[in-house]
């Protein structure tokens, strides 16, 4: 038989369900170890502004030459747009007791003179500035070693805000000498326009004068002979206008008498007409009423005559009483105008009356420029203006010069004078400004004692793996006793706890012996560890009573779980989402908190804490396992020949 048909048989052995589920999970492991493990920790770093850090500001902003300089307030504004990591912005006391209980994984601490500090290179004498980071490796390890290579970016961060903070003071002085250079400059820019007002000054007042003179004499004479001209008219015309002034009332007042009286005798003779017109059209209603009666007079010549005549006196009648009742309504619309008129003569008084006085004050006018005209001719010998515009121009002068003198010399007061050894010593103050101190209250010192922790746990859920490969969970006589079911189930854990207990107490003595793990709690770091040992086995023995043979694939699933969730290498904030919320509810996770406090330090409430925890699932794996052995003691043909056996 071949070695390929060998091969075969072997795999033919899984026939039922549960065997080939069994043999894909076994193909399975390495994926599913392999993508959890890179799955969890895939790119943590891209998750760091997720991990909590306190940053404290006790910087005192200072004045320098009326410049504010707060570089504490800079340094956490540049935090603030960048956000590497989860910053908290806290006092000390609340940093203090956040990086005690583990709520921040380091701080950040500005000391009260930071500014202070940076600011001193405006006096000449720089002095470096200095700025305190604080990790903790009791709140994990590689937390810490982030926290240093983040310490690039956290310096560049402090860089520009010290700079910052330096140009903002440094720069005064140079502020000043710009203002001195600029004061000098606008000095010799006035200097030289005070020069140039004063020669086109001096200029154009010798060509003013003569211009002036020569217009002045002929604006005398004229201006004279407008004013004795505007006098004349003035006294013809203002006569006239007071007459008409005064006649005017009396005129409107006969004129609208005149214009009543006409309306009155219109109206008279509108309605006389228009009695005659009904007259008439009588007579020629009797007429035709008459031919009417009397057909036979149609062809009288008599009546005809008569007829024509009455028709002739209507249509007369009739005419003479339509042009009547124009007439009146024309005589009645004058009426109305002469009264308006009469009632607008006094505005019309009054305007006559002021165009005469316009006129008088506009003969006074012309004489007063004729006399002022006289005046200027005779003054312009003295030429105030030019003379004043050069005046001005020299003054301007001095004053520039003087400014000039002045900012020349506070620009030169303004430059500092160092010496060489003093040029050396701020160049590299300027260059590196502040000095980052950083410290661990508890640190692991090594990589390994950093990640010892978590490897313990791994060590410890191991070896639950291993144990029930070589051991039952249950043995078969004593399932099949007369003991209770506590005992027997007791019985099955006891043997894989002393294994346990041995194999961790030889881990400790081999690393804390051979390669110096020195926990800084030994005794409690032994009972941690035989705590975490019995918790561990306990659920393997649970689950190896309960499930058996398929215990083992779960109790393999349950540590990589634990292995990515249980925050053994990066901070749980760093972790996916799901492995976030398994982390608290996975065992590990509190094996490895109170380990790193019993072999670096920190707060041992943490140690209780978590102690607790794994007690409590000791105590309920142990009280599950006694109900599952109570079942398991129930024989059947299926448990007597399991489908799958390991």
């Amino acid at each position: 038989m071949g070695i390929l048909k060998l091969a075969l048989l072997e795999l033919r052995r899984f026939r039922t369900p549960l065997q080939k589920v069994a043999l894909v999970f076994a193909a399975c492991v390495p994926l599913i170890y392999g993508a959890t493990y890179l799955w969890s920790n895939w790119d943590p770093y891209a998750l760091l502004n997720k991990i909590p850090v306190a940053v404290v500001n006790a910087d005192q902003a200072v004045t320098v030459d009326g410049n504010r300089v707060a570089a504490g307030e800079l340094f956490t504004q540049e935090l603030r747009n960048n956000p590497t990591f989860d910053w908290r912005f806290v006092d000390r006391a609340e940093a203090d007791r956040g990086i005690d209980e583990g709520s921040y994984y380091f701080l950040i601490a500005v000391p009260s003179d930071f500014s202070a500090k940076l600011a001193s290179g405006a006096g000449g004498t720089p002095q470096r500035a200095s700025m305190q980071i604080v990790l903790d490796d009791a709140n994990g390890y590689v937390v810490g070693k982030m926290a240093e290579q983040a310490q690039l970016t956290l310096a560049n961060q402090i860089d520009a805000a010290a700079v910052s903070a330096y140009f903002q003071s440094v720069f005064g002085n140079l502020d000043r000498l710009h203002s001195g250079i600029a004061q000098a400059a606008d000095g010799a820019g006035q200097l030289r326009a005070g020069a140039d007002r004063a020669r086109d000054g001096a200029k154009s007042l010798a060509d003013g004068l003569g211009q002036l003179k020569a217009g002045a004499d002929q604006l005398a004479p004229g201006a004279r002979q407008v004013s004795d001209g505007v006098s004349k008219i003035a006294d013809t015309v203002v006569p006239i206008a007071g007459r008409i002034a005064d006649a005017i009332p009396s005129v409107t007042t006969t004129a609208a008498d005149a214009a009543s009286r006409a309306a009155a005798l219109s109206s008279a003779a509108a309605s006389a007409a228009t009695a005659v017109d009904g007259d008439a059209s009588s007579v020629s209603g009797a007429l035709a009423a008459l031919g009417q009666a009397h057909p036979e007079l149609a062809n009288d010549a008599a009546y005809q005559r008569a007829t024509a005549a009455a028709a002739k006196a209507t249509t007369f009648t009739s005419d003479v009483a339509t042009k009547a009742t124009t007439l009146r309504d024309g005589t009645a619309a004058v009426a109305a105008g002469t009264r308006t008129l009469a009632a607008d003569a006094p505005e019309l008084q009054s305007r006559l009356r002021g165009a005469a006085g316009d006129m008088q004050r506009l003969a006074a006018g012309a004489g007063a420029v004729a006399d002022g005209a006289v005046k200027l001719d005779t003054g312009l010998g003295a030429a105030v203006p030019g003379a004043n515009q050069l005046a001005d121009g020299t003054g301007q002068l001095a004053g520039g010069a003087d400014q000039l003198a002045t900012g020349l010399t506070g620009a030169e007061a303004q430059i500092p004078v160092l010496s060489d050894d003093a040029k050396r010593s701020n160049a590299a103050t300027l260059a590196s400004p502040v000095d980052i101190a950083l410290s661990n209250l508890h640190p692991a010192d090594q990589y390994g004692r950093g990640l010892a922790p978590l490897f313990f746990g791994i060590a410890m859920w191991v070896f639950g793996i291993v144990a029930f490969l070589l051991l039952r969970p249950l043995s078969d006589r004593a399932r099949a006793s007369r003991a209770s079911s506590a005992a027997v189930a007791f019985a099955g854990f006891l043997p894989p706890l002393a294994g346990a207990l041995i194999g961790a107490g030889l881990l400790d003595l081999v690393v804390d012996l051979g390669l110096g793990l020195a926990p800084v709690h030994p005794w409690m770091h032994l009972g941690l560890v035989a705590l975490g040992a019995a918790t561990f086995v306990a659920i393997a023995h649970l689950l190896r009573s309960w499930l058996g043979g398929l215990a083992s694939a779960l109790i393999l699933v349950l540590l990589i779980l634990q292995l990515t969730a249980s925050g053994g290498i990066y901070p749980v904030e760093t972790l996916p989402g799901f492995f976030r919320v398994l982390h608290p509810l996975l065992p590990m996770s509190y094996l490895v908190d109170a380990l790193r406090v019993t072999i670096s330090g920190g707060n041992t409430a943490h140690v209780g804490r978590d102690a607790l925890v794994l007690a409590g699932f000791l105590v309920v794996s142990l009280a599950l396992t006694v109900l599952v052995t109570s079942r398991k003691r129930v024989w059947t043909i299926a448990k007597l020949k399991p489908e799958l056996s390991i």
